[in-house]
């Protein structure tokens, strides 16, 4: 008889522990914030204008980038109600920090439109911008993989490749020497995180945190600004068949 109750507690415990089974942990999505997305506009400095400007936001993160202005921008945004705030640091486009601004305005509708002040330089406009539908194209590593290259205004030539784990590794033209990671941000929406070390490349050596996103318009670009303490950097890589082993110029 003993054996008999020892045997029935053994089924029952075995039972017990075969039938407890916990549930798959899943990440929560992450709700988009009204701020986050792409934006597209442009702004004045002192009436002098217009400026193109293209931002991205994500979570309060910012990044931002004026071509025709020649000027990079990486801060933070914030939205209390409908009134927008934004504060940026300034960089030289693919150069050195210069200023710092605050931008202050309304968000309605789909669109920011804003003033700001820079506060060492005491310049001073209208910043107005648009939210483009772009962001809700999904994400995905897959999106990103392949080769990129990217020739600057000075005729830099960067190629780089990004593997299926959104490794990046990458050269340019000055013999400088890139590796990084892309990461996803949220899989239903249009923007990566970035991290990007450059080395052997003198000053500029480091390691820069940003943005990016996919631009499907025209042309297929991978649309990438990167920053530190000392630089900051827009790449507009487009998609290349093949590498190329660049030669120092």
């Amino acid at each position: 008889m003993r054996k008999a109750w020892i045997f029935v507690a053994i089924m029952f415990f075995t039972m017990g522990c075969t039938t407890v089974s916990k549930e798959p942990i899943v990440e929560p999505v992450k709700e988009k914030e009204l701020l986050d997305g792409i934006w597209q506009g442009s702004f004045d400095i002192r009436g002098r204008g217009p400026y193109d400007f293209n931002v991205i936001h994500v979570g309060g993160r910012s990044t931002a980038v004026s071509h025709k202005a020649k000027a990079i921008c990486t801060g933070n945004v914030t939205l209390d109600g409908e009134y927008y705030m934004a504060k940026y640091h300034l960089y030289s486009l693919d150069g050195a920090p210069f200023d710092q601004a605050t931008i202050t305005g309304v968000f309605n509708n789909g669109k920011i439109e804003s003033h700001f002040v820079t506060q060492n330089g005491g310049d001073t406009g209208s910043l107005n911008i648009s939210y483009n539908n772009i962001y809700e194209q999904d994400s995905s590593l897959d999106s990103v993989a392949g080769n990129w290259a990217f020739t600057d205004r000075d005729e830099l030539t960067i190629n780089v490749a990004i593997d299926a784990q959104g490794i990046i590794k990458g050269k340019d033209s000055d013999g400088c020497e890139y590796h990084g990671k892309v990461d996803l941000i949220n899989t239903n929406y249009n923007a990566y995180d970035i991290t990007l070390n450059i080395g052997n490349c003198d000053s500029v050596n480091g390691e820069y945190q940003g943005l990016a996103y996919l631009d499907y318009q025209d042309v297929e670009l991978f649309r990438v600004d990167v920053t530190n303490e000392f630089y900051g950097f827009h790449y507009d890589l487009h998609k290349t068949t093949s590498t190329v082993e660049l030669k120092k110029i």
